[in-house]
Parts: C-alpha cells; sequence; structure tokens
C-alpha cells in the first residue's frame, strides 16, 4: 500500500513539473512600411526575419495576403489599396509565420498610416460626403490663443497648416513637420497679424499622443519679426485622424527683448494636406 501511495505521489509530482516548449521564437524585423501618398495607394512592407519562414500579412484583422510562398529570410510585398476601405487613419497589421517545423507564429500588432483622406471617415451605413465635409469643418477650425505681451493679456486665434511632414517607418505620426501659421489678435494694434513658417518634432510616447518641440519665425511685415520656440503636447485622438493638443510658445526679437511675448493654445492637429516625404 506503501509503495502505491509513493508512486501516485511521484506521478502527481511528474504531472506538476512546467513542460517548457521547444518552439523557438521567430524574431522578425520591420525594414518599411508605408503607404504611398500618390495614387494607387499603395502599402509597401519589406521585413526580414532570421531564419527562413513562410510569411503572410493580415490587415486591420480583415485582409490577409501571402507575402513569400517559400522559406525565405527577405520578405517584401506591396499591396494596392484602391479597393479597400477602411474606417480610421490608422491602420494595424500583423504577420503571421511559419517555421520549417510546420509552427506557426503571430507578430506583436504594427500600425501603418494612411496618407490620405479617402476612406478614412467612412463607415458601414454612413455617408461619406457629410463625414469629409465634418473632417473638414474640424481641420479649419482655429484654435483659441491666449497671447501674453506687455503683461497684457489678449485673446487670439490661430491656424496652423502643416504643408510638409517627413515620415519614419511604423509611427503613428511624422517625425517632423513643416508648418505655415496664421495668428490674428484682438485689441492688439499694431501687433495684430502675424505669419510664421516652423518645423516641429515629434515624439511619440505611449502615456499620452506625444511631445513636439518646435521652432518658428514670424512676421507682421510692418517691421515686427522674431522667433518663437514652442513645446506641444498631443493630449489624445478624435475619430482616429485629429490630435486634442495644447501648446506653450515664447516669442521674442533677437534686437528688441522688451516686444517679446507668450503664447497658451489648445486646437486640434491633423495632416490631411500634405506632401509627404
Amino acid at each position: 500500500m506503501r509503495n502505491l501511495i509513493e508512486k501516485v505521489f511521484f506521478i502527481i509530482f511528474l504531472l506538476s513539473i512546467p513542460i517548457f516548449s521547444l518552439k523557438k521564437e521567430v524574431e522578425i524585423n520591420i525594414l518599411d512600411a508605408y503607404v504611398t501618398p500618390e495614387k494607387p495607394h499603395t502599402f509597401k512592407l519589406n521585413f526580414f526575419s532570421y531564419s527562413p519562414i513562410k510569411t503572410k500579412v493580415k490587415i486591420n484583422d480583415k485582409y490577409e495576403f501571402e507575402v513569400s510562398k517559400d522559406f525565405l529570410e527577405d520578405h517584401a510585398i506591396e499591396i494596392d489599396f484602391s479597393n479597400y476601405k477602411f474606417d480610421k487613419k490608422n491602420i494595424p497589421y500583423k504577420i503571421i509565420s511559419e517555421d520549417e517545423n510546420g509552427n506557426t507564429f503571430v507578430s506583436e500588432e504594427y500600425e501603418i498610416i494612411l496618407p490620405y483622406d479617402e476612406f478614412i471617415f467612412t463607415k458601414e451605413g454612413s455617408n461619406p460626403i457629410s463625414t469629409v465635409l465634418f473632417g473638414l469643418l474640424l481641420y479649419f477650425i482655429p484654435s483659441p490663443n491666449l497671447v501674453i505681451m506687455e503683461k497684457e493679456n489678449y485673446f487670439s486665434l490661430t491656424k496652423e497648416i502643416p504643408i510638409i511632414t517627413f515620415y519614419g517607418s511604423g509611427y503613428n505620426y511624422p517625425s517632423g513637420s513643416v508648418s505655415l501659421e496664421y495668428t490674428h489678435i484682438y485689441n492688439n494694434l499694431p501687433v495684430s497679424n502675424l505669419l510664421r513658417l516652423g518645423y516641429k518634432h515629434f515624439i511619440p510616447l505611449k502615456t499620452i499622443e506625444y511631445i513636439s518641440p518646435g521652432i518658428s519665425g514670424f512676421t507682421n511685415f510692418n517691421g515686427y519679426s522674431g522667433v518663437g520656440a514652442e513645446m506641444s503636447i498631443g493630449l489624445f485622438k478624435i475619430y482616429d485622424v485629429f490630435t486634442v493638443f495644447t501648446r506653450y510658445r515664447y516669442n521674442f526679437q533677437p534686437t528688441e527683448t522688451s516686444n517679446d511675448f507668450h503664447e497658451i493654445s489648445i486646437g486640434l492637429y491633423s495632416h490631411f494636406f500634405t506632401i509627404d516625404l
């Protein structure tokens, strides 16, 4: 009886020992992943693996495409997006792979950003024309802006329009952008209208959307010109297209310190009509 009990406990002990899988994870390195801004809009994906595998790509948890039919280490595919509709601008995708032993792996989720306007807002059952018009209305809404100049507070409206964006692989935001901005300051003659050209750099974060330091030059075309240094914080997204942001900017004239002024604003950031580089 004692031997039987010992055998039972021995079997239970064996079953309680963790069994570690010998299946080795597949490592994938994304080289390029972007959608061309020119038509036909084409998703270009290029990556390599550290061992020979067959691969597929699954886009938006809906569309699946074969990338490599044979066991390879270098993988590339081009997919024409002309006939596909998406309900958001940031599109997730995963890479499905199979090794030479028949093991299947699913990668982490990556994202691409659509650099064009078609189908961004379109959802099943909605009117694409009305949703796009609503998006354009939001895009052109100016940002309320508090201007602090010579210890006085002034209300202003400002609108920044990105004209050139610079993209890196796999980011939800461009790495940087060049923008034009027009500001109207109320009750502050003769400095009431300013036009500026600037550059800002985007640093994506996990807790919020991004932080973005920037620098710009401004003028009123009547002898009042200077430089602005700013910091923007992207707080959260709406409609997967616009980002609510807040910004502080310090403006100064290198030759005249008495005319320095501060700006605090809140607004919506997007980059519909930009040249993507």
